[in-house]
């Protein structure tokens, strides 16, 4: 009986070998070798699932968009707005989660590798940028959820600026997470001032 191969499940682990790459050496300079030695497979076989490094790219991204849009509905969901004293209580948890993630978690850790990516990859671009769109649109619902029809596409603006800056500062170590618990608090303090 012929072996069943479940193509998405082979793509899903040639996008964890590209993570398991990133480790070792930017984006840029990981080649379709690299990843193919780091899944385990020939150079030949990683081809037959991605055409070439850009088509791998580009399913990198997508990933990305998923799985960031995927991890911010499940917060919302898995967390009441009731079980916190304050609603910037909840969403200083929400960004604290953000900061740390959950143990066990496997973020893609390349997103801001590719953000740099886009600025020279016209294709690229249009994705990341499609990235952020879709990711917005999904934090705007999330944040209606808790502040209702008031809040919008700007407030929902406010936080991708927030989160994308944390997540490229911990991906560069930039933090001392001295703040991750009370990220809105010392916002606050700024309007405040």
């Amino acid at each position: 009986m012929p072996l069943v191969v479940d193509h998405d499940a082979v793509r899903h682990d040639i996008l964890m070998a590209l993570q398991e790459c990133i480790k070792e050496k930017p984006l840029t300079n990981i080649t379709l070798r690299d990843i193919a030695k780091a899944a385990g497979m020939p150079h030949s076989k990683l081809l037959y699932y991605f055409k070439d490094k850009k088509d791998l790219m580009k399913s990198y991204v997508l990933f990305t968009r998923d799985y960031m849009s995927e991890k911010c509905v499940e917060w919302f969901l898995d967390n009441s707005p009731e079980d916190f004293a304050t609603k910037i209580d909840y969403i200083n948890a929400f960004m604290e989660y953000v900061a740390t993630g959950k143990v066990g978690e496997n973020r893609p850790n390349a997103t801001t590798q590719t953000y740099v990516l886009a600025h020279y990859d016209p294709e690229i671009a249009i994705l990341v940028q499609q990235e952020f769109w879709d990711w917005k649109d999904t934090m705007e619902q999330c944040l209606k959820m808790v502040y209702g029809d008031s809040i919008g596409e700007n407030e929902a603006e406010a936080m991708m600026i927030l989160i994308s800056g944390t997540f490229i500062c911990n991906y560069n170590r930039a933090l001392t997470g001295n703040i991750n618990s009370n990220i809105m608090g010392y916002i606050g303090n700024l309007a405040k001032a």
